[in-house]
């Protein structure tokens, strides 16, 4: 807890000097906080409107609604930090800052209406992708598996930075955090897809995958609600051809529900 809260008065500290997103209207509302890579940053979608961030803030909203009076029901605003190409280190670098700083000053303002009360973590993808194409596209041998192996112990205690220190900023907010489909079967990369689906949930000598250090990080954070999404995704849910990352709309639709049905 010490290590955690040392990190979350550093982070505070170093906000004003971090490249950050910009937003465009500070919210004024409750809050839904988006931290991650690409995915929630909107690659993929037709649009910032139809990414999973922006259709998850609406299902919750109506959600809340249903029932009650239109102008009873409070409004979720959603701040989205997610940055494309982002991997964990990133995150920690560039985007838990401003969140903690969001956190702690929203949430000690003394108005309890403008509170962070829901924050989503799309992270990892990025760690592993191309070192392990790299590493493992001729085979997966001893190096391969050495690679995944080194990668997996750095996210590992990246992922624990990040959840522990937002559940220590934010005890009582909704933590919500996503397993990772697998999108190579869609793309040029075919002929290895089933290495993607070693790294994600284990085999061939690994211990476990991708998917279950962020089940069993978020289980040890504690609070930190899990959304499965490996094998929810359909070939038409994956943007595909030379893009072996990226959720189409219909991806994106699918993954806001997963989380929408996750947090009830």
């Amino acid at each position: 807890m010490r290590r955690i809260l040392t990190i979350v008065a550093a982070a505070a500290l170093a906000f004003t000097a971090l490249v950050t997103p910009a937003i465009a209207d500070e919210p004024d509302g409750p809050v839904y906080l988006a931290l991650g890579d690409s995915v929630p940053a909107g690659s993929g979608a037709n649009s910032t409107n139809t990414a999973y961030p922006s259709r998850l803030a609406r299902y919750l909203t109506a959600n809340d609604c249903n029932g009650d009076e239109a102008e009873a029901c409070p409004h979720l605003d959603l701040m989205n930090l997610a940055v494309g190409g982002a991997k964990s280190g990133d995150l920690i670098a560039t985007q838990l800052g401003r969140a903690v700083s969001e956190i702690v000053a929203r949430q000690s303002d003394g108005d309890p209406n403008n509170n962070v009360e829901f924050i989503t973590v799309t992270i990892g993808g990025n760690d592993l992708f191309r070192p392990v194409i790299e590493a493992c596209a001729g085979g997966v041998d001893e190096n391969c598996v050495n690679t995944i192996t080194t990668l997996f112990a750095a996210y590992q205690g990246n992922l624990g930075t990040i959840l522990g220190t937002l559940r220590a900023v934010a005890p009582d907010a909704e933590i919500a955090i996503m397993t990772y489909d697998n999108p190579l079967w869609t793309c040029y990369l075919s002929p290895i897809a089933p290495l993607g689906d070693v790294v994600l949930e284990g085999g061939l000598g690994l211990p476990g995958g991708l998917n279950d250090i962020i089940r069993g990080v978020a289980a040890g954070v504690g609070g930190v609600t899990v959304v499965e999404t490996y094998g929810l995704l359909g070939s038409d849910d994956w943007v595909g051809g030379t893009d072996c990352l990226h959720p189409d709309d219909s991806g994106h639709r699918k993954i806001a529900k997963a989380f929408a049905t996750a947090v009830g």
